[in-house]
């Protein structure tokens, strides 16, 4: 504090102004500092020599500002002048010095790292920012921050208006489910907290099957159809018209779980003496929630609000690239990325993609300010106290120097009578000492003992609490079977290189056989026919000329709802030099036949259906058939649909009964042979269906199971437990602690992780559980810390921990028995939206060419989305995300519960007792 603000004639309000000012400048100069370190670190990371090819290792932005500069010298004269003249040679050579120069790619290491981050920072790459090709509308060269500029206002659209959103109609309920707590609504809300947790680029693919791909009610991409400068209202309905689905889906994710965490505390507050006082005095409810509910819950309510908008610019990015909008994750993931896989690196793309960073992480700066600020507007007594509190400071020295006394002396007094009047008094004392011990163990084991069954006799009355951990159990046991009955060297690895290669005996994006229950008559799964099968007789014959006939008769009955969607004929040949021949003849219910086209078979091979079948002369027979059949174009009809058609029918009509495939083999030598084998694939297949590789779904739908609790049960608890701990110490020493706390947080929350980890990623290859690795730990100093600490901030001046204070409690008895357990509603909320959140990172990686090799369900769903299972298969999707929000729903259930039984507000006494209250 400064000279001027400790002069007693200096009034309060100015003191306080000046305590804002001080305290806003630091803050921004923190920032600032925050900001530039994380620069600096990207430039590091993006001028790290990387393997590209079999070359040696070199760095990626030095050769992308050498190809740049190689482009911009030699275009500035050969573009417009042929001559080859050595005057021309020298004036590129000179061009291309000075260019260096400016780049600084001649100063030593340090300072050439320094200098891009400083132009990175504003922007300022000079002549080697543009670019040519018309990145932005009715332009033929952008610099990059012209770039970033034409895409930065499309995202702040975006997010913005979903944000305001969620803040208008999320505060009502929230407040409205405080009033109402533990009736349906809020119960419905406590289990719909998780699941929007789901990704809102899962929940916008979604969203555009359906009102896009299947209603055609909204468009499906971009941010308008065209661009009318003189119809600005049509231009402005269009983008609106384009804006409601990627809206809603951000909605969607962030409503239930903002909603959730905000009436939680809205019930904490709503309990409080004074509040309870306020209402026997007969104050309106209106001015009540107003004053004594929300204003006091409000520090924690922005914290939470702003908090999950820092991890949402990033997040942002897949949604962008989902529905083509415009903004920066779009030009991200599509113009900037996609360059450094292949063997070569166009100019410039590193510039923007360090610009995206360098704007990302303004952008959180700026959010950090904006909440900072904030802080200061709704409870300046929170961050403006003087950090050296002389009440405070004092009643914390004259308690930990009691308690120390206390100790020496007892210790003095133990020591006097131990040894003055003992003989053997080392040894009494140490028998002494270990009794103790014994002692307190025991009595810490009745202790918990007894606390053990006052909980689990509370657990029992809620049998939410019980189904929520019934399917964890189950989840878990699963996890078991997968590791024991599928161990990976055999499933998963198989799941992972099977391809399509040989026999194709299972269908393509088939669905579970169990959806046979909802037809009638069933679909087909698979019906293999080969020379062992009872439906199949083989005959030989030797011609005259010592040739051998041998004919194979396959027959089916084939009564199912729809055609099969693959028919395959395996021709397996055993021969020395002479190859095999095989036609084929195909049979119908009615009894009329096709003759298909005769093929030598010398390999293991599928015989073509497409080529073996000539349809002229079958749609010559049936002229009708031409009404559905389709010859030629992009669409043109399976050939073998023919061979299931029924006469006389203007579409396309299964005839149903027994068909023959009859195979007659010519073997020209006296050992050769042709063993074939019929396959019809169908729609359904097994308990969980197939995927676009043939492979069953069954296998990573329980493989999942172990990794889903593994990513997602272990990350959000490492997140919650040091998010829980860290800023409750931090709160309650103070000092150099709490701004080490805050600093490691701020420094974390300023930093775009994603994008540099994808960048990490995409320069050196590392691999996915290393990049989920660092975004777990990353994010155990983020905004959970900034949001708890909110709340810690607020229960420190609890009259009880004054009072826990004043008797001599310890700081760790302070912090691990009244802090936590004030703030376990709080915690339990974000640990239950949390698992979801770490279970879909994979998947969301997935976007970013960063996948895992796994069977797991993020993976899964990826490869579905990508492929547009949704509009074929939808299965393919739908399962792992069906067991994923029951897990979801699993910790919802059970958490809602804790909830309870933790909370000493919500239940009677007997829970403090849990909670190691007295």
């Amino acid at each position: 504090m400064t000279a001027n603000t400790k002069n007693p004639s200096m009034p309060s309000r100015t003191r306080r102004a000046m305590r804002v000012v001080r305290y806003l400048v630091v803050k921004v100069l923190t920032i600032a500092i925050t900001i530039f370190a994380g620069v600096f670190l990207t430039v590091l990371i993006a001028n790290q020599p990387s393997r590209r090819g079999l070359g040696p290792p070199v760095s990626p932005f030095e050769t992308s500002l050498e190809a740049q500069i190689f482009v911009i010298a030699h275009h500035s004269f050969w573009a417009s002048n042929t001559d080859n003249s050595e005057d021309i040679k020298a004036q590129v050579d000179a061009l291309t010095r000075e260019l260096r120069t400016e780049m600084g790619l001649d100063l030593p290491y340090l300072p050439r790292n320094l200098l891009w981050t400083v132009k990175a920072l504003t922007f300022d790459w000079g002549r080697l920012g543009n670019r040519h090709g018309g990145w932005a509308s009715a332009r033929t060269t952008a610099s990059a921050s012209d770039i970033i500029v034409h895409y930065l206002p499309n995202t702040l659209l975006l997010i913005g208006t979903a944000y305001l959103i969620v803040f208008l109609i999320g505060m009502p309920i929230a407040l409205y489910l405080s009033r109402h707590y533990g009736g349906r609504l809020d119960r419905l809300f406590a289990v719909l907290s998780p699941v929007s947790s789901v990704p809102s680029w899962v929940i916008g693919i979604l969203l555009l099957s359906i009102f896009a791909f299947q209603l055609k009610w909204l468009p499906f991409s971009g941010m308008s159809d065209s661009f009318k400068s003189d119809d600005w209202p049509t231009y402005f309905a269009d983008v609106f018209k384009h804006m409601i689905l990627p809206v809603t889906a951000i909605v969607l994710s962030l409503l239930f779980q903002v909603v959730y965490m905000w009436r939680t505390f809205f019930v904490i507050y709503s309990e409080e003496d004074y509040v309870d006082l306020a209402r026997a005095k007969g104050l309106p409810a209106r001015i009540l929630e107003r004053k004594y509910i929300l204003q006091p819950a409000l520090p924690y309510i922005i914290t939470g609000f702003v908090t999950s908008l820092v991890t949402f610019w990033q997040l942002s990015m897949a949604l962008e690239a989902v529905f083509r909008w415009p903004g920066l994750g779009w030009l991200y993931i599509k113009e900037a990325l996609p360059n450094f896989w292949g063997e070569s690196m166009e100019p410039g793309e590193l510039i923007i993609v360090v610009g995206i960073v360098v704007i990302f992480a303004y952008l959180l700066g700026i959010t950090v300010f904006v909440l900072d600020f904030i802080y200061v507007i709704v409870d300046p007594r929170i961050r403006l106290m003087p950090p050296g509190d002389a009440t405070q400071t004092q009643l914390r020295i004259k308690s930990g120097y009691t308690r120390w006394s206390a100790r020496l002396k007892a210790r003095m007094k133990s020591e006097k009578q131990g040894y003055g009047t003992q003989t053997h008094g080392p040894v009494k004392k140490r028998t002494l000492s270990w009794g103790s011990a014994v002692r307190d163990v025991g009595t810490s084991l009745r202790r918990f003992g007894s606390q053990s069954g006052l909980f689990f006799q509370e657990f029992r009355r809620y049998p939410s609490a019980i189904l929520g951990l019934t399917v964890i159990l189950i989840l878990l046991a699963g996890s078991i079977y997968a590791i024991t009955a599928l161990p990976y060297e055999q499933y998963g690895q198989e799941y992972d290189q099977k391809r399509l290669t040989g026999y194709s005996l299972m269908p393509r994006t088939a669905m579970p056989v169990w959806m046979n229950l909802f037809n009638q008559p069933d679909l087909l799964s698979t019906l293999i026919l080969n020379e062992d099968s009872p439906e199949v007789n083989v005959s030989t014959q030797t011609l005259e000329n010592g040739w051998v006939e041998k004919t194979t008769v396959f027959t089916f009955d084939y009564f199912y709802k729809e055609i099969p969607s693959e028919i395959f004929l395996y021709l397996d040949p055993r021969y020395g030099e002479k190859v095999p021949f095989a036609s084929l003849q195909w049979t119908y219910p009615d009894g009329s036949t096709i003759t298909l086209k005769n093929k030598a078979i010398s390999a293991v091979t599928s015989y073509d259906f497409e080529a073996g079948i000539n349809p002229s002369p079958i749609l010559r027979q049936h002229p009708e058939w031409r009404n559905w059949f389709v010859e030629t174009g992009l669409y043109p009809t399976p050939a073998y649909n023919l061979l299931f058609a029924e006469p006389g029918s203007s579409q396309l009509v299964l005839q149903k009964g027994t068909y023959r495939l009859t195979v007659t083999s010519l073997l020209i030598e006296k050992d050769s042979d042709i063993q074939p084998q019929l396959v019809l694939l169908g729609q359904v297949y097994g308990l969980a269906g197939t995927d676009y590789a043939r492979r069953d779904l069954i296998v990573p739908l329980f493989w999942g199971m172990p990794f889903a609790l593994l990513i997602g049960l272990m990350g959000s608890l490492i997140t919650a437990l040091v998010a829980m701990l860290l800023p409750a110490a931090g709160v309650w020493y103070g000092g150099w602690v709490d701004n080490l706390v805050q600093r490691l947080t701020e420094i974390n929350m300023v930093l775009p992780s994603l994008p540099i980890a994808v960048l990490t990623n995409v320069l050196f290859g590392w691999n996915i559980w290393v990049i989920l690795a660092i975004v777990v730990v990353l994010n155990t100093f983020g905004s959970p810390i900034k949001t708890l600490r909110s709340a810690f901030l607020q229960a420190k001046e609890a009259p009880y921990i004054e009072t826990a204070r004043a008797y001599g409690a310890s700081d760790f008895r302070i912090i691990t028995r009244y802090l936590v357990p004030r703030i376990m509603p709080v915690l339990i909320p974000q640990l239950i939206s949390q698992v979801p959140s770490f279970i879909f990172l994979e998947a969301t990686l997935g976007f970013f060419n960063i996948k895992s090799n796994y069977p797991s369900w993020g993976r899964i769903i990826y490869e579905g989305l990508t492929r547009g299972a949704l509009y074929g298969s939808p299965f393919w999707v739908l399962e792992p995300i069906a067991l994923l929000l029951l897990t979801s729903l699993a910790f919802a259930l059970l958490g809602s519960a804790l909830e309870r039984i933790l909370n000493p507000r919500m239940i009677d006494n007997a829970p403090m007792v849990l909670l190691g209250g007295k």
